[in-house]
């Protein structure tokens, strides 16, 4: 999304006239600046580097020392979250002082491949043409590159020295930059309730929650992330005591979309969303005596459907590049079942062995027998989960 027109002063800030200075005086004290925004720079202090670069341009301005302050910009605009206004602001100014260095030395080695980073970052280059002052227009990049490294002085003369090495920085000390992430997988606790009213009315079942494992995975889509498209597969069951005879159990499979935004200088993030998908609940035996006319030995009858829920949700996201997530979300949905399965034999009336024996296909399915309808089901549902980003 384009920001509107976003001026950034671009006439050289001018040397303050002093009468006891002179040319050599004015060279030392810049050195002298400068060294100190190195030292800063190499510690990661930015906003201390910053503010050194900027007392030697003032007092002797040098293509490279403007380069140096937009890489100190830079840095300090990826640990910001994006659209955030420190973030903006780091931006602007980066790609101001990188334009600043193309003014100083049009001809430089690296000219191109500072445009390229300069549009890569949403801003306009500075052509030779333009006039001062002038106005760069940033707009919202699909990624921003990762910052360059210091270039060095070989003289304090004035003169670019575009071929000298860079200076690494040790990977270890630096955070990273703080990407939209593109893609994402993770873990969750669901804990569901599922026809939670007829349970308690119940005899044989309870209104006991399925509490079971999830996995998600997901891709972030749009210009700046903030949709999720993904799909999560759950099992889960009811953790129930010993004096109940049988319980839920689900499992399910749905398409999870998704948005989100993030505060907090990208520490937090809010979001909502719904899923739908197929999914199944059955009527688990867990003791004697079980259900006559049980499908199997495991389970009295299951049914299947179609999951709907919608959600809403709280993340912190925490690390250096704020690539994992804490997530809590909860919401209301609905499940429409197909009718229940039943076994297809004849079994003996546990009730009256002498009888002749049951035909289970004119028998009421176990989850009627138990006071669980055929109609659709209310369904809630609280997950905790924990998401890294790529």
């Amino acid at each position: 999304m384009a920001l509107a027109g976003l001026a950034l002063g671009a006439v050289p800030t001018p040397i303050p006239a002093h009468a006891a200075v002179t040319p050599d005086d004015t060279t030392t004290r810049a050195q002298a600046a400068d060294d100190r925004a190195r030292r800063a720079a190499r510690a990661k202090r930015y906003r201390a580097a910053i503010d050194h670069y900027e007392d030697a341009l003032r007092l002797e301005p040098t293509a490279k020392r403007f380069f140096n302050l937009g890489v100190c910009h830079h840095r300090l605009m990826m640990k910001h979250a994006p659209q955030s206004p420190a973030y903006e602001t780091h931006r602007g100014a980066a790609v101001d002082a990188y334009n600043r260095y193309l003014q100083a030395t049009p001809d430089a080695d690296d000219a191109q491949a500072v445009k390229e980073m300069i549009r890569a970052m949403g801003g306009t280059p500075l052509s030779a043409q333009a006039p001062e002052p002038w106005t760069i227009d940033l707009v919202e990049p699909d990624q921003v590159p990762d910052p360059p490294h210091f270039e060095n002085e070989a003289s304090h003369d004035g003169r670019p020295t575009p071929d000298l090495p860079s200076e690494p920085t040790p990977p270890a000390a630096d955070p990273g930059p703080l990407r939209q992430p593109r893609w994402g997988v993770g873990v969750f606790l669901p804990l569901s309730f599922i026809n939670p009213v007829q349970a308690a009315a119940s005899d044989e079942l309870r209104p006991a929650p399925n509490l079971g494992l999830g996995l998600s995975g997901h891709a972030y889509l749009g210009r700046r992330r903030r949709l999720h498209l993904g799909g999560e597969m759950v099992l889960a069951a009811q953790m129930i005591s010993a004096q109940r005879r049988h319980r839920f159990s689900v499992a399910y499979i749905t398409l999870v979309i998704e948005g989100r935004h993030t505060f907090g200088g990208g520490r937090w993030e809010v979001g909502g969303g719904g899923s739908i998908g197929p999914g199944s609940q059955a009527l688990v035996f867990t003791g004697e005596p079980r259900w006559p006319c049980s499908v199997d030995e495991r389970e009295a009858s299951r049914r299947g459907g179609l999951w709907a829920t919608g959600r809403l949700y709280l993340a912190a996201l925490l690390g250096k590049r704020r690539n994992h997530a804490i997530t809590l979300r909860l919401g209301p949905g609905i499940g429409v079942f197909s009718r229940p399965s039943v076994a297809s034999t004849e079994v003996a009336d546990p009730d009256n062995p002498d009888a002749e024996p049951l035909r289970c296909r004119e028998q009421p399915h176990a989850f009627a027998a138990f006071g669980v309808s055929e109609q659709a089901a209310l369904i809630f549902t609280l997950d905790l989960g924990y998401s890294p980003r790529f």
